[in-house]
């Protein structure tokens, strides 16, 4: 089980304290409006749901470029089992198909780092709109709503595991063990090392409800960036 960037997947789990929580009645996004979001960005989200477990994907046509899947816990912490998103963090983007990097005096060294500039910008959209996706099912659809959620970000390598803590830290989620401070029970909970990071539901969708409405043009007040 893992949270990662690249092809592989992601892993989280509940290894924490509770996290319950109460629903707010604030206004925030809907997972109708993070479809619209993803139809601007050429882009379908289909979802699979089984009582208090989901899967979430982002489909341009038949090919998937990135999914999610976890559930909610009785308990009130969402455990999310993967996200996975291609090159979201741009190291993979960077890397060449026959391995290694591309020279920096190669002709086509800055149209190819433009290209992977900007497949990390897409694709970090798409790790948005999968992370909000869930957090609308929380509130829409959930049988138990969380207020907290929690995944592993994965280390197989330590530059890897750098962006993605990064990328998670920038997505709202704040670090709560390191790979060190985990426990053995740990370990075997979320099936490898990593760092235990989690998030509070309503500053979370808090966060992101204006720019995911700005992206579906539900609200074109507000502006922001990854």
């Amino acid at each position: 089980r893992r949270c990662d960037g690249g092809s592989e997947g992601g892993g989280a789990g509940d290894g924490g304290s509770g996290g319950g929580g109460v629903k707010s009645n604030e206004d925030f996004v809907t997972l109708d409006e993070v479809k619209r979001a993803a139809q601007r960005l050429s882009v379908e989200l289909r979802e699979e749901i089984a009582g208090p477990w989901y899967q979430m994907a982002l489909y341009s046509k038949d090919r998937q470029v990135g999914k999610t899947s976890g559930w909610a816990q009785p308990w009130g912490v969402l455990h999310l089992e993967s996200i996975e998103v291609r090159r979201f963090t741009g190291y993979w983007g960077k890397k060449r198909v026959g391995g290694g990097e591309a020279p920096e005096d190669a002709p086509d060294a800055d149209a190819e780092k433009k290209e992977s500039a900007d497949v990390a910008k897409i694709s970090r959209w798409f790790g948005v709109l999968l992370s909000v996706a869930i957090g609308c099912w929380n509130r829409e659809r959930s049988p138990f709503y969380c207020g907290r959620a929690e995944l592993l970000a994965i280390k197989d390598e330590d530059k890897q595991h750098e962006r993605l803590v990064r990328y998670y830290k920038q997505l709202g989620f704040r670090s709560v063990r390191e790979p060190d401070d985990l426990s053995f029970s740990d370990r075997v909970t979320w099936g490898g090392d990593g760092t235990l990071m989690d998030v509070d539901a309503e500053d979370f969708m808090r966060k992101w409800t204006p720019v995911v409405r700005q992206l579906a043009k539900t609200d074109r007040k507000v502006t922001s960036g990854l």
